[in-house]
């Protein structure tokens, strides 16, 4: 049976990375499937599991890929099958950060970081996430970049709770940490986190999160679930929103995904015009 004729007869496989991110964006994509008649399976987990199902073309959607920049390694050995079908949000990026209370007249820029009386205060081991994240691939190559190691400054790759757990008790014993970090995601939404300078470019430039799919599964799909999800966008604030209610109010990335989708209910409906 070709991939044309089971559309409708068998759930559509939804790959995502496990960030929560990752997840609510997710979360809004199943309920349109769902919307269309589709049931939908999930696959998550670390983005060096998910875009090797895109490149081998056993999902139908992926939610996302950061484009031109943040995931061209991975759309370069996986995506030459596959298709951008909706630009999800703009303005996507990586980057370092300090919190707020660490004065910008004294840090401002990564470079900064190397100061020895910035050194001094801060924290040196700083908490990454997963080891295949591009965040963490250019964090590392920032603290060699900028020479930061040689400052006692080194990178640890770890989970999104470890992650977020260094951040959290740095917050509450006010210590000054770097933070490497990404928008959109729920950290952001308090403006607690100056993002650094980066002269040297190392944490890459803006990119836009795409929707994306194996070509031939996708163009099997019946021509209005094709057409709906080429309509869907989020923007940076939709999923920054639903990102702060997974984590702060400790929702469900469906509950969080379907509650931002009544308060927009315009929006979400002119996905399915026509």
């Amino acid at each position: 049976m070709s991939f044309a004729q089971d559309a409708m007869n068998r759930p559509l496989v939804l790959g995502q990375v496990y960030l929560s991110f990752y997840a609510v964006t997710g979360a809004v994509v199943q309920e349109v499937l769902e919307r269309l008649g589709h049931t939908v399976e999930v696959r998550e987990g670390p983005h060096e599991q998910i875009f090797p199902l895109l490149g081998e073309g056993v999902i139908d959607v992926m939610a996302a890929a950061w484009l031109p920049e943040g995931h061209a390694a991975y759309w370069a050995r996986y995506g030459k099958n596959a298709i951008e079908v909706a630009k999800l949000y703009d303005g996507a990026h990586f980057f370092l950060g300090v919190p707020d209370y660490a004065p910008e007249r004294e840090v401002s820029s990564i470079s900064d970081l190397a100061r020895p009386g910035v050194a001094a205060k801060m924290t040196k081991l700083i908490q990454g996430i997963g080891p295949g994240a591009t965040i963490t691939v250019d964090a590392q190559k920032a603290v060699a970049d900028y020479g930061l190691d040689k400052f006692g400054y080194s990178l640890r790759p770890g989970t999104p709770e470890e992650w977020t757990s260094a951040y959290n008790r740095a917050v509450a014993e006010r210590r000054w940490i770097v933070f490497p970090t990404w928008t959109p995601q729920f950290l952001n939404q308090d403006g607690g986190i100056r993002p650094l300078k980066d002269p040297l470019g190392v944490l890459g430039g803006m990119n836009h999160a795409s929707l994306v799919a194996p070509r031939e599964r996708f163009e099997a799909l019946p021509s209005r679930t094709q057409m709906v999800l080429s309509r869907i966008a989020l923007g940076l604030d939709g999923v920054t929103e639903m990102d702060w209610v997974v984590n702060v109010e400790k929702k469900t990335p469906r509950e969080a995904a379907s509650t931002w989708m009544k308060s927009n209910e315009r929006r979400v409906a002119e996905w399915f015009r026509g």
